[in-house]
């Protein structure tokens, strides 16, 4: 992109390479600007022609801004940059043969576009710098003609001095510049990855929720809720504390489904669990076992202490109100067996009893709470 140009938004993505051509800017630049020390003083030896200033003087002072120019404006600054320190090395062969191969200004020229080449495109760019001197050499001795004079006067070697001693140091500040740059994007590639990490977790998460829910009541489903007493009843086995678990029916049930349809009896079975969801403590839960049948998980509870718990819930149910299609107000009931686990018996077993106390709350008129505590069970 032309600096004279408003500078993109920040949301919108650069070439890959711009990075590069502006780092190349600056070095090019101070090579360039005080090379021209350098390759002056070997022309001046040389005795070179003017039109050969002229190239030396446009080539040193002009090229950094067109360089950087062309890259801006490529699709490809990359590629484009890498094509440009190909013609400084092209260059770096032609002033050697200009200079008549004066030792010290040539090995200066050639050294620094050998570094320039590696540490940005390693040792294929470093190649290709190398056959890109040679062909400029070839092109300068068919237009200057060959003369070797490598003898470096006094004057050129304190005019070398200064690329001597600033070039190394600007190359190593851009090099410093660089290596903070690349930390820098260490640093957010792995915040961005530890980013994807948490999102892939929050979606493993949102997935294994779903999967553990009932389409229609949005409680958990059966197999949920057996992995979950499974954990009841080992941590019972673990720690000694005890839990209830209550088998819930709804009265009635296929009844509601024949006279008012399926609609209304599911509109029932999410009326019931949105009454579940408020009657539950914190650590309590419950979950769809299947059709009109819930089941409901104390922690830390005694089938005592659960049936307060079981009869708010069965109160709550009671005074809910569905509304059928004709707009007549419906309502509906529930028959509750609970239980408690009696160390070491299994999961089954424990259900089995629960599902017991719920058709004996059925066979008492429904609508009611029934426990089958400890004593009443061994009875």
């Amino acid at each position: 992109m032309d600096t004279t140009e408003p500078a993109p938004p920040l949301a919108e993505a650069q070439p890959r390479g711009t990075g590069l051509a502006r780092r190349t800017y600056l070095p090019r630049i101070v090579g360039l600007g005080i090379g021209a020390l350098c390759a002056g003083a070997g022309l001046y030896q040389a005795d070179a022609r003017p039109w050969v200033w002229c190239v030396m003087l446009v080539y040193c002072f002009a090229w950094p801004h067109i360089a950087l120019h062309i890259s801006l404006r490529s699709a490809s600054p990359y590629t484009t940059e890498r094509r440009n320190l190909l013609v400084d090395s092209f260059a770096g062969g032609v002033w050697p043969v200009a200079m008549a191969f004066n030792v010290l200004p040539s090995v200066l020229l050639l050294a620094a576009l050998a570094m320039n080449n590696f540490a940005t495109g390693g040792a294929r760019l470093f190649r290709k710098g190398l056959l890109a001197h040679l062909a400029g050499a070839a092109v300068a001795l068919l237009l200057v003609g060959p003369k070797f004079v490598p003898q470096t006067s006094f004057l050129t070697v304190l005019l070398c001095v200064p690329f001597l001693l600033s070039y190394p140091l600007v190359l190593g500040v851009v090099m410093y510049r660089l290596s903070i740059e690349l930390s820098r994007r260490k640093d957010e590639l792995v915040l961005e990855k530890r980013r994807a990490d948490e999102a892939n977790l929050a979606r493993t998460r949102a997935l294994a929720e779903l999967a553990s829910r009932d389409e229609l009541t949005g409680l958990f489903n059966r197999r949920h809720m057996s992995d979950l007493l499974a954990q009841q009843r080992l941590g019972c086995q673990r720690s000694g504390d005890g839990f209830a678990v209550a088998l819930v029916d709804l009265d009635h049930f296929k009844h509601i489904n024949d006279n008012h349809g399926h609609a209304v009896g599911d509109s029932v079975l999410r009326a019931f669990a949105e009454q579940a969801g408020a009657a539950m403590r914190g650590t309590d839960n419950v979950g769809r076992w299947g059709g009109e049948e819930f089941i409901v998980i104390y922690p830390g509870s005694t089938a005592h202490e659960a049936a307060q718990g079981a009869d708010r819930l069965r109160e709550r149910v009671a005074a809910t109100v569905v509304t059928t299609p004709a707009g007549r107000p419906l309502t509906f009931t529930v028959s509750i067996g609970l239980t408690e686990h009696m160390p070491p018996e299994s999961v089954d077993a424990l259900v089995e009893r629960a599902d017991r106390a719920m058709y004996q709350a059925k066979s008492q008129g429904r609508n009611r709470v029934v426990t089958l505590s400890k004593a009443k069970a061994r009875a």
